[in-house]
């Protein structure tokens, strides 16, 4: 009986153990197969972050080039409004030259009368006569060279209208063409944006936010300590006051209401390492200092972001542009259009995050800006 018994109780456990390590397999088999689902949506992600870089790019110069169209079609109708007005005067200085030539002609005309008849009489002198004839063909002579002068420099100035106007009809059609572009990208650039999202959300958590946030940050700090390097020996192109010498008397990158500070909480064990400024797309963004572009592209976390290097360790960033208006090494003047503001890079509402950096290190902007 006790051995039917113990015999009972071993193929029990033995059914226990198997029934156990098939449910074990199981489990395994699922962890395997969701691990699989999240390392093909990761690398999905990963294509889908490359081509909103590259559609954030092509919608910068493209917005780029519509702004400078636009400024070349501004310059245009200057000119053309001057050769208006220039041909205007040239309009007035005609008619006053040929009144003064027609009352000279006459004048002139009646003196000859006169004189013939004073001749006559004998109460005039001959030479004195001739002198005055010949004064008078002369200021008719120069009369005439002034309006043909006159006419000469209005048919100038409309050949070049016509020439301008040509031009001013040409930039018209490629500022046309080029707002069709920028609309067209834009539109390419929010699917994808709408395409990065339906994937964010099958496999953002929590820690995998911090996690790329983390990730972002030491980006952002190795390629701060290369940029440094790399322009420690370039000497500026003129001689400016040094940052550290204008703390509190910095111009705002852009006028808007401060919706992060510095040293707030972020995520985690994250602060922020600067200022978020909300603003409207699309309006200027300007260098709060002398500098160099050091970094002009696009970078995880940041999207579309400027760094300047303003020298002795100064640096400064300007973040989530829809569009970037100047190019690595270009030197910057204080208040100079430097971007135009976004939402690139994954924020949802448009805005500037700035920072200042100091020997690579973030530091509270607020004292280094003039109060406003």
């Amino acid at each position: 009986m006790l051995a039917s018994l113990a015999l009972l109780l071993a193929l029990q456990a033995a059914v226990d153990s198997a029934e156990l390590e098939a449910r074990l397999e199981g489990l395994r088999g699922d962890i395997g197969r969701i691990q699989s689902e999240l390392d093909s949506a990761r690398q999905h992600r990963d294509l889908e972050l490359d081509a909103l870089a590259e559609a954030d790019r092509q919608v910068s110069q493209a917005t780029r080039e519509l702004r400078q169209t636009r400024l070349a079609l501004d310059e245009t109708g200057r000119q053309i409004a001057n050769l208006e007005q220039r041909r205007e005067r040239l309009l007035e200085s005609i008619a006053k030259a040929g009144h003064a030539l027609g009352r000279q002609l006459l004048t002139a005309y009646t003196q000859r009368g006169q004189s013939r008849l004073k001749l006559l009489l004998d109460q005039d002198d001959p030479r004195l006569f001739s002198r005055r004839l010949a004064y008078h063909g002369y200021i008719t002579r120069a009369r005439l060279q002034v309006l043909t002068d006159l006419e000469q420099s209005l048919a100038e100035l409309a050949e070049n209208a016509r020439v301008l106007a040509s031009e001013q009809q040409e930039l018209e059609q490629l500022e046309q063409q080029q707002v069709a572009d920028v609309e067209r990208l834009e539109a390419a650039r929010e699917e994808r944006g709408r395409a990065l999202a339906v994937i964010e959300t099958r496999i953002r958590s929590g820690e995998e936010e911090l996690a790329v946030l983390q990730e972002s940050v030491a980006e952002l700090e190795e390629l701060l300590g290369q940029l440094s390097t790399a322009l420690a020996d370039i000497p500026p192109d003129i001689q400016a006051p040094a940052l550290a010498e204008l703390r509190g008397q910095l111009p705002w990158p852009l006028s808007g209401p401060v919706q992060r500070r510095y040293g707030q909480q972020r995520r985690g064990e994250v602060n922020w390492s600067g200022i978020l400024i909300g603003s409207d797309p699309g309006l200027d963004v300007m260098a709060i200092a002398h500098g160099r572009i050091a970094y002009a592209d696009w970078l995880r976390g940041y999207g579309l972001i400027l760094i300047i290097d303003h020298g002795h360790g100064f640096m400064s960033l300007y973040a989530h542009n829809e569009s970037l208006l100047a190019d690595v090494g270009d030197w910057v003047n204080p208040g100079q259009v430097i971007a135009t503001v976004g939402n690139t890079g994954g924020v949802d509402e448009p805005g500037l995050y700035f920072e200042i950096r100091r020997d690579g290190q973030a530091i509270d902007p607020y004292p280094w800006l003039a109060r406003r």
